[in-house]
């Protein structure tokens, strides 16, 4: 169908991945033997990682991606960066070693401007592969500043470097960062991107 799933750790809380590296280590072993070389499908290993510096998140990288290369040579596997998946900079100036390997942007046009897509291109420009696997159109909490302006600079700042992105959220919960009006099923907040 044409579709890609990413499949995603999500460590918000507690911040750091080493608290739970066994328990990702099991959950991508388990996911990789169940969808050896399904080229459609994403690892993201370590998503919003923050209160850690870049070197903690690698060290966690470097244990969890020989679990997924053991049953996946080629599968692209995403890493996060710290201050939630913001200091893609500080990766790029140390990056993993192998092949397939991207590293995670995510910003909100209503709280995340200039500075960040300067960190964006710090790290392109340093070689490492970017993908903004969640954006949003609003402040970071998800439920205020709604900002097309912003998120259209964002948009043509991705399409002209040629990062693939994620908007959340693709729901039509109540909030100011829904793609979706609630009870409706067309989007409203990418108009004239």
């Amino acid at each position: 169908l044409g579709l890609y799933a990413i499949v995603d750790w999500h460590i918000l809380i507690p911040g750091n991945p080493q608290d739970r590296k066994e328990d990702a280590k099991a959950f991508f072993t388990e996911i990789a033997k169940a969808y050896p070389d399904c080229p459609n499908l994403i690892f993201e290993i370590c998503n919003e990682p923050n209160g850690v510096d870049w070197s903690v998140v690698k060290n966690y990288a470097e244990a969890v991606i020989p679990v997924i290369r053991a049953n996946d040579s080629e599968t692209i596997i995403i890493v996060g960066t710290p201050t939630w998946s913001q200091d893609v900079d500080k990766a790029s100036q140390n990056k993993l070693s192998g092949d397939n390997i991207m590293y995670t942007l995510h910003f909100y046009a209503g709280s995340h401007g200039q500075y960040l897509r300067d960190k964006g291109e710090t790290a392109l420009r340093n070689g490492i592969a970017l993908f903004v696997t969640e954006f949003g159109t609003s402040h970071a909490s998800g439920d205020a500043n709604y900002s097309p302006e912003e998120t259209r600079t964002w948009v043509k700042w991705m399409n002209e470097r040629k990062i693939s992105w994620a908007c959340w959220s693709y729901a039509d919960k109540n909030e100011v960062s829904s793609s979706l009006v609630s009870g409706l099923y067309f989007f409203h907040q990418f108009q004239g991107i």
